[in-house]
């Protein structure tokens, strides 16, 4: 089997209200719903199946992931291209029967999936926009990092492409071979009648704490915990909420979690002694508020002494780059990581290589990177930009 990495475990519920004109759970049987189509476009022979349970492929044994990751509930289909196995290319299409926008100013369309990334499998969301079929999402290997998985509630706002249209569809079109899967259920169309929720309010860690400690118990996952909020108790409530992380004010230039629960903690490369920042979106059928950015600042690496930090400089040059980052220090350099903005570890290099250090980084796409180095004296971690 090949390898996953089970990055996050997120979880997800939602409320509809509105004008809906189509709601459909799975629920009624193990086939497919009435008006509903498996189009083989790619005529594989490989469609979209349809299962109850909670256990996810590939999430350990006896997961719930499905329920609770999630948040189906009963029946659900499933496009899985890994259980097909190795054989004719799939574009195969769960296209949801005609319905009726004609009186709707605004449409929206929300769906719980869980897609899992590799080998060139995607997932195209498309509406019927009464003419022709129209992209309004994608998951894929561009946007999901190979081997990891997204799942939760989605929202997409369909109103230009639907608003107005009486023979208005959606469908959930998979392409691949042998590409993992990718399952859905709660499928609604609707004009919602609620208005989008307030941000919420009282964080933690709270705003501008330091010395926020790494959780090490799992090396290497380092994580810190809880991320917690309140919700707030103005306006209509939110189905879910979204964290979003960053190493800039911003507070969103690492990457955001969808279906994030207070309470939880996240799982990255933290490094010590750096300051982060965050925010907590709230989410409902009606839109999405974005939260106050806050920050905190981690501790110091409890496995160096103040005098540690303070032998002998250590920096890097030069930030931006397009080529090369040169590490300038007298200390001998055990290893050099680097690690992109999802965590991942892009550059592994170890070695006792003395003063000046050349790390070469052309083959890294443009953005915002992690390098920690560790020396026997010293380990310190740098922001730098390849542009």
């Amino acid at each position: 089997m090949r390898n996953f990495t089970l990055f996050l475990f997120l979880i997800s519920f939602s409320f509809t209200f509105g004008q809906v004109v189509l709601n459909e759970n799975f629920d009624t049987a193990l086939s497919l719903p009435t008006g509903w189509t498996n189009n083989d476009i790619a005529t594989s022979g490989e469609l979209w199946t349809f299962e109850t349970g909670g256990n996810a492929p590939y999430l350990g044994t006896g997961n719930t992931a499905f329920y609770t990751t999630a948040g189906f509930s009963g029946n659900y289909p499933i496009f899985n291209s890994d259980a097909n196995g190795a054989g004719a290319a799939e574009n195969t299409a769960l296209e949801s029967p005609s319905f009726d926008c004609s009186t709707l100013t605004t449409v929206v369309l929300s769906f719980k999936h869980l897609f899992v990334s590799g080998y060139g499998g995607e997932g195209h969301i498309e509406v019927f926009d009464g003419t022709q079929w129209v992209e309004v999402g994608l998951y894929s290997e561009a946007n999901v990092t190979a081997d990891t998985y997204t799942s939760g509630e989605i929202i997409i706002d369909v109103s230009t492409e639907l608003a107005g249209v009486s023979n208005a569809q959606v469908r959930f079109r998979w392409v691949g071979n042998y590409s993992y899967y990718w399952a859905l259920d709660d499928v609604t169309v609707q004009q919602p009648t609620i208005n989008p929720p307030d941000a919420p309010t009282t964080p933690t860690p709270i705003d501008g704490a330091v010395d926020v400690p790494i959780d090490t118990s799992a090396n290497p996952t380092l994580t810190i915990s809880p991320f917690e909020w309140i919700a707030a108790t103005t306006g209509d409530p939110a189905s879910s909420f979204n964290l979003s992380l960053g190493i800039t004010p911003s507070g969103d230039d690492i990457g955001s979690l969808t279906g994030f629960n207070s309470g939880g903690g996240v799982n990255y490369n933290w490094a010590y002694s750096t300051t982060y920042y965050w925010r907590i979106d709230a989410v409902n059928i009606a839109g999405t508020t974005q939260g106050t950015v806050w920050s905190f600042t981690t501790e110091a690496d409890p496995n160096l002494s103040t005098d540690d930090f303070n032998i002998k400089p250590l920096s890097i040059y030069p930030n931006p780059t397009s080529d090369f980052v040169n590490i300038k220090t007298d200390m001998t350099i055990n290893s050099v990581e680097v690690f992109n903005q999802l965590g991942q570890r892009v550059i592994n290099l170890k070695g006792d290589s003395l003063l000046e250090n050349t790390i070469d980084v052309k083959n890294l796409k443009n953005g915002i990177y992690l390098m920690t180095i560790t020396s026997d004296k010293k380990k310190q971690t740098f922001k730098f930009i390849k542009e």
